[in-house]
């Protein structure tokens, strides 16, 4: 009997589709509170592997008041306030702003406090799926279609209306592509069928499915699925999605005089943003500081010229742990370090050559040196997830998992080399992102090959032109690079990288569509009975974990450290997501004195 509690539990987005969601009341404007009392103490932290716990990511079953589903974490940190100026500490230069058609994190943590989704999840709890533009949706009960209401009045921040087929257009482009470099969402909405995509009335946008779609609702909540203004895009053209953020819906606007490139966006106060009947946002400032260098980084946190941080590196992390004011939280998350090979290249074009690359892989070693103790070793789904596989499955692969004598291994795996002729004397091309925390990262993978007897150059490449590069196949033998799994859900989540037609897989560029895997994933896609559907993913990871195309070297654990002004922060399972509109955060200058926090902070929403 717990074993078929714990598979129902798989559902996932399975239970989004038994929702059929009638319309929403009006929301209700919480009053400012007084200030809370100072949080837990914190306690002294250990480096101990911890798996991320299951998302089982469910909606409402009916559409909620806004305080319905608003619901700050006031246990931690008191009543919200209004008021007051957050500084987030960002690691990448703020490049560019194009979520959609050259999507990077740097685009979507700098366009996120402008933007809405149609639906996402709660900035509060990532298992939950909330209204946004939406205020309520009806799902067919055989999951094959959805209707999306939208709240009434919802303003562009140029003044024009928010109207249906805004959000019809957009899901039009990412599907079709046309007129931006690359669809960020292509893959995510493979399962729209656009003949049956319409707008009923201003107000409501429905949308046909291809057939019963598992996780239907669940991919709306992309953390890059924002929906934009079809007249300012057909104004403006991609240019506007790199270069202009000035036209949202988000609960903050774009300071007037800035240009994007600048590692400093200033962001006030949307007066008059939809959610929450005016209850949103918190704070009337908000600036994002993009700082390349990890040093620079830190040094402004500590000198609390900076309020919030995602950390970097663990150098740091023991610096904020040890600092008496500084809060800091930790968690397993979907992010990992990728290795692919390119099966378009000889002679990584034999499976039994990528084998041997994977099973030389030290990834105990890796997790030490890299991420000082905090990660853990898994298959192609996040470990410890509703969706991964059991050990003894995943173990079964040659290569999957750690050997206890590497050394052993190693020359296992060279045998192999040289028993498909193998050319060690030749130095191969290994294609790395222009990023120094990436750069470190490759440099250990560039060792472990070393000991395998394979030599490697990087070819160092510059953010936008390696995502371009990647997507059209122009990359060397092999290439590493920090990734994080949109969703831990089998379709969206590996369909994110093994997805024929998604900006992420960098093998189908060079090859031809695995049509057998696709077979496979849009199978994932129909089937509805949940323990039915994890006995597809299962079958989808050992299949993947067969090609030996890619291989997440470990997957992490992630910090972020806050000040104790800052309120109202819950730790997501990865850097991008509804946590980053900021709309949820506010400041209370009541903590800004507060002490007691060296040590791990215990009790810390989203934390361990």
């Amino acid at each position: 009997m717990n074993m078929v509690r714990n598979m129902l539990l798989v559902v996932c987005s399975v239970l989004l589709l038994t929702l059929i969601v009638s319309c929403g009341s009006a929301a209700e404007q919480p009053e400012a509170q007084a200030p809370a009392a100072p949080a837990a103490k914190a306690a002294v932290p250990t480096a101990a592997p911890v798996a991320a716990k299951p998302e089982v990511v469910t909606a409402s079953d009916s559409a909620p008041a806004f305080s319905d589903y608003w619901k700050p974490p006031t246990d931690f940190f008191g009543e919200p306030v209004y008021g007051g100026h957050i500084r987030i500490n960002y690691e990448d230069p703020l490049e560019h702003a194009n979520s959609w058609g050259a999507s990077t994190g740097a685009a979507t943590r700098v366009r996120s406090a402008t933007m809405n989704h149609i639906v996402n999840t709660s900035p509060y709890d990532n298992t939950a799926i909330i209204p946004d533009l939406a205020k309520s949706w009806n799902l067919e009960s055989d999951g094959s279609a959805v209707s999306f209401n939208f709240h009434e009045g919802v303003k562009w921040h140029n003044g024009d209306d928010f109207v249906c087929e805004d959000a019809r257009f957009t899901l039009e482009t990412w599907i079709t592509g046309n007129g931006i470099t690359s669809s960020a969402q292509k893959s995510n909405f493979s399962f729209i069928d656009m003949a049956n995509m319409s707008c009923e009335d201003d107000l409501t946008l429905n949308v046909g499915f291809k057939g019963p779609t598992a996780p239907a609702l669940l991919s709306f909540t992309a953390p890059s699925a924002f929906i934009f203004n079809k007249a300012w895009f057909e104004a403006g053209g991609e240019d506007a999605m790199f270069q202009d953020i000035s036209v949202g819906t988000g609960p903050f606007t774009w300071d007037e005089g800035q240009v994007v490139g600048v590692d400093e966006q200033r962001f006030s106060k949307n007066p008059n943003y939809f959610k929450g009947g005016g209850a949103l946002p918190y704070i009337d400032n908000l600036t994002i500081f993009g700082i390349l260098d990890e040093s620079t980084q830190q040094a402004q946190m500590l000198a609390h010229q900076t309020d919030l941080h995602w950390v970097r590196n663990f150098g740091q992390y023991a610096a904020y742990v040890a600092h008496d004011q500084i809060m800091t939280v930790i968690r397993a998350t979907r992010g990992h370090h990728q290795l692919w090979m390119n099966a378009g290249k000889p002679p990584f074009d034999n499976v039994k050559v990528r084998q041997a690359v994977v099973m030389g892989m030290d990834r105990s070693a890796a997790i030490a040196v890299l991420q000082e103790g905090y990660g853990s070793q898994g298959f192609v789904m996040v470990p410890g997830g509703a969706w991964n596989i059991t050990q003894e499955e995943g173990c079964a692969v040659p290569g999957w998992c750690q050997s206890e004598d590497m050394e052993a291994t190693r020359a296992e795996a060279k045998a192999i080399l040289e028993g498909e002729g193998f050319d060690f004397d030749k130095t191969y091309t290994f294609t790395v992102e222009g990023d120094s925390q990436v750069s470190s990262r490759a440099t250990l993978i560039q060792e472990q090959l070393r000991l395998l007897g394979i030599n490697v150059d990087f070819d160092l490449v510059e953010t936008v032109a390696y995502r371009q590069a990647n997507n059209e196949g122009r990359w060397g033998e092999l290439q590493s690079g920090n990734a994080t799994m949109p969703t831990d859900d089998p379709s969206l989540g590996m369909g994110h990288y093994h997805r024929c037609s998604s900006e992420r897989n960098y093998i189908t560029p060079q090859t031809e569509c695995n049509q057998e895997l696709e077979d496979m994933f849009d199978e994932s896609l129909r089937v509805t009975d949940p323990v039915e559907r994890k006995k597809i993913s299962d079958k989808i990871q050992l299949y993947i974990m067969k090609q030996y195309h890619t291989f997440p070297v470990y997957w992490e654990q992630e910090a972020v450290a806050y000040w104790p002004e800052v309120r109202g922060y819950f730790h997501y399972p990865g850097p991008s997501g509804p946590h980053v509109t900021w709309e949820q955060l506010w400041y209370d200058p009541a903590h800004k004195n507060d002490t007691g926090f060296s040590g791990q902070t215990q009790g810390a929403p989203g934390g361990i």
